[in-house]
């Protein structure tokens, strides 16, 4: 995925009300209607578009409510090219208008008020609670309930999304309807315990490789989300997501135990940063981290191509940020030591990486779920 984190506020999949007249979940099943199909995954990637309705209100709401920080539409739009779409949006007077559309099979999604969630036929990944009666400040999509496919990649990519920092900051101006402009938000902290079960082993070996250790902790949430079995496709393991060769490289020979996996990938990390010695901490930071995902090999392809664009080879913004997506198009990547790269997925992961790592650096310590382990890593320093 990429920069999603309000996406989840969203994400609410459900069916619209009929030919006008909202349905009750006590009411008839709906008529079929004869040009309307299931919208998957595969029939939109083969159509190229995602078709959503909104009313003029909702779009108003929708790009400039409390919260939404006038990108939630861009979000969207992102969320769609992510699947590999354009997003095309039909602007209509009315909710109803825009859920009858839905309804017709004429759109794939409805952006409508929260309290079409009561109406029938819906399926849900709303991360927030229940809406209070005659709420209508909060907008969210829609799906009909013969779309599960879509709807399931979609819970999917809530859950993520709901991980992310961007996400805890803006769920509760959406889900606290009740809360007062000024209160302050204190919203929950994604896997606070898994990330305080493995602290102190975390702090061990960051501390010893010069790391901070709440860097390292959202490394292992972009790469494993504390899941210290997991396994990706490409063979990658445990909580740092290691390849059993990256492993045995720096002297772990059996990575797959969650310390000697952190051991291995903070080793790992060792060895990158000092192959960016000329770039300065954040940088060098930021240098490494591509590293991580890509291979030294192609962040050394992109200081490259920012030297001859006559960037600056050592920085990160407005350096090797700009280049790395370069290495996708061949008229760049051709002429490279090591040709193609997916720098695009490159600069996304890095980015989340440092947005984490700035929440936990501002939140972690105070954390409830998180003090003792905190305190632990404290005495053990």
């Amino acid at each position: 995925m990429k920069l999603l984190s309000r996406i989840t506020a969203l994400t609410v999949l459900a069916s619209p009300v009929l030919l006008g007249q909202p349905a009750s979940r006590e009411s008839a099943a709906p008529p079929e209607f004869p040009f309307r199909r299931p919208v998957s995954p595969e029939g939109l990637g083969a159509r190229g578009v995602l078709r959503f309705s909104i009313s003029r209100d909702s779009l108003r709401s929708f790009t400039e409510s409390a919260g939404s920080s006038e990108s939630d539409y861009d979000l969207l739009r992102r969320f769609a090219s992510d699947l590999g779409v354009v997003l095309q949006t039909r602007v209509l007077g009315t909710p109803v208008d825009a859920a009858q559309q839905l309804e017709a099979g004429m759109v794939d999604l409805a952006v409508l008020p929260a309290d079409f969630a009561t109406r029938a036929g819906m399926v849900s990944t709303d991360p927030c609670p229940e809406p209070s009666a005659g709420e209508s400040g909060r907008v969210t999509a829609f799906l009909r309930e013969d779309s599960l496919p879509l709807a399931q990649l979609l819970s999917g990519a809530s859950r993520r999304i709901a991980d992310t920092g961007m996400g805890e900051n803006v769920l509760p101006l959406y889900c606290d309807r009740s809360r007062a402009d000024d209160e302050p938000v204190e919203p929950e902290l994604p896997k606070a315990r898994r990330i305080s079960r493995y602290a102190p082993t975390i702090a061990k070996y960051a501390r010893a490789a010069g790391f901070d250790w709440r860097l390292v902790a959202a490394l292992i949430f972009q790469e494993s989300s504390f899941e210290e079995r997991a396994v990706s496709v490409a063979g990658a393991q445990g909580l740092m997501q290691l390849m059993p060769g990256v492993s045995a490289e720096v002297g772990v020979a059996n990575a797959t135990h969650p310390e000697a996996n952190i051991r291995a990938g903070v080793l790992y990390l060792r060895r990158l940063s000092n192959q960016f010695r000329e770039a300065e901490s954040s940088d060098r930071l930021a240098l490494v981290l591509a590293a991580y995902f890509l291979g030294s090999g192609h962040v050394f392809d992109g200081q490259d191509l920012a030297r001859e664009l006559g960037l600056n080879a050592q920085t990160w913004r407005r350096g090797v940020e700009e280049t790395l997506p370069l290495l996708e198009d061949p008229r760049f990547h051709a002429r490279t030591r090591l040709g193609f790269a997916h720098g695009r997925q490159a600069v996304d992961y890095v980015n989340r990486i440092l947005e984490r790592y700035e929440v936990y650096r501002q939140r972690l310590d105070r954390h409830p779920e998180m003090r003792a382990s905190v305190e632990r890593v404290r005495g053990d320093a």
